[in-house]
């Protein structure tokens, strides 16, 4: 069995839900006749002016798996170590980063030589592995590529404020680092940008354009002056041009899954299009729409907030147009599938290695796998979809038993084929 990840690259928010639950104590307490709000929602609302209001940095969300490498050449993906030789969803992860740790190893020091004395023991930068054809991936060379996104690292120090004090140190240098548990996180900006440009590491945001999101000229249109899109605001990100031609296209398909944001002050937010299985986030932002467009010059709301929300809804809920009645293929029955948690389990196999390579490790891997991947997935039916508990945690198992179920029988056929 792979040994855990030790170095997580952190979850984060769909960009509409994180909104939302900011938004939603004020107009719970608004709507119900009070005049004057909770301390909570008066915190809940500055923490989203704060958002709104800070700078940020702006990438395409490329549709692949998380892998990282650190100083000393150990491989993860998001939730498994990669051993040494074994693919990682069918790529050579090994060929693929060859002489990436030397590279963090370099990274590192230069981390610590502005890090004010505090010494960084480890540091694993992370990108996305391209293992897939979706959207235009092949047709710009970017399959079974990896385009790094940012790093983590762990201090030394293991009082609980050696992660405040080398964040606060990075952040004086330049960087967009954030404490999170026992590490730091850096996004992406633009002195990590040099950085990685100065050690040869290809980035997402220089690595790829989505075809169709426009020209050159169009792709520049953000508030920076380099390759990296740099938004005065997230405000200006979100109401931009820029992010309208690639979320809500004019005509034909979406030309990639979303956005990641990086804010300056340390958060992560994915900002997915109407295309993307959302969960609830549809919903909750035409709530919130509904409720601001009825509280409108209210004093208590902070100004502008509506024109951001209706971009949201819309981002959420423009759909890909449907194909042409003859080229449809017919589906097969479902009978009776759950629509919600296969959503959810698709997107879980992509943060493991793929089920053929831990069906070779034998019943036992194979067995532990299903076990962490029905917890994976009833906990986002939870968090996602709002789902009870108990009742996600069942559905999780019947989906997972099932898919796992089917790909075994498939795989143990073609063990024999090739016999």
């Amino acid at each position: 069995m792979s040994a855990n990840n030790p170095l997580q690259w952190p979850s984060f928010e769909q960009l509409g839900r994180d909104f939302y639950e900011k938004l939603s104590p004020a107009l719970s307490e608004l709507q119900g006749g009070e005049t004057e709000l909770t301390q909570k929602a008066k915190e809940s609302l500055d923490m989203l002016q704060v958002w709104l209001d800070a700078p940020c940095v702006a990438s395409v969300k490329l549709d692949g798996t998380n892998v990282g490498i650190d100083d000393r050449g150990l491989v993860v993906g998001r939730n498994k170590v990669c051993e040494p030789g074994q693919a990682y969803q069918k790529v050579d992860v090994w060929t693929v980063l060859q002489g990436y740790e030397d590279k963090a190893a370099s990274m590192k020091a230069k981390f610590e030589a502005v890090s004010g004395g505090e010494e960084i023991v480890q540091l694993m930068l992370y990108g996305e592995l391209l293992v897939n054809s979706k959207y235009d991936y092949d047709k710009a060379g970017l399959f079974k590529v990896w385009l790094c996104f940012g790093a983590v690292m762990r201090p030394a120090g293991s009082d609980e404020e050696a992660p405040s004090r080398l964040s606060a140190q990075l952040r004086g240098a330049g960087f967009n680092a954030c404490p999170t548990d026992d590490r730091v996180l850096i996004a992406l900006n633009e002195n990590l940008g040099l950085m990685l440009a100065e050690h040869g590491i290809p980035t997402v945001y220089d690595g790829y354009k989505p075809d169709g999101a426009g020209s050159s000229e169009d792709w520049a249109q953000h508030d920076g002056s380099g390759n990296l899109p740099w938004f005065t605001s997230l405000r200006s990100l979100v109401v931009s041009d820029w992010a309208r031609r690639l979320l809500v296209p004019q005509k034909g398909q979406h030309f990639a899954e979303g956005l990641v944001v990086a804010s300056e002050v340390g958060r992560l937010f994915k900002w997915k299009n109407g295309g993307e299985e959302l969960g609830n986030v549809p919903a909750e932002l035409e709530e919130s729409v509904k409720g601001l467009r009825a509280l409108q010059g209210h004093p208590a709301l902070p100004d502008g907030l509506l024109p951001v929300f209706e971009v949201l809804l819309l981002v959420a809920t423009t759909k890909p147009p449907a194909e042409p009645e003859h080229t449809i293929k017919e589906k097969p029955k479902t009978n009776g599938e759950d629509h919600e948690s296969m959503a959810v389990f698709e997107s879980t196999l992509t943060k493991y290695d793929a089920l053929e390579e831990v069906f070779e490790r034998g019943s036992k891997a194979k067995t532990e796998r299903a076990k962490e991947m029905s917890e994976q997935v009833a906990r986002d039916l939870v968090k996602d979809y709002g789902a009870d508990a108990k009742d996600a945690q069942q559905r999780a198992s019947k989906v997972v038993s099932r898919v796992i179920g089917t790909r075994y029988g498939a795989w143990l056929n073609s063990q024999k084929a090739e016999q």
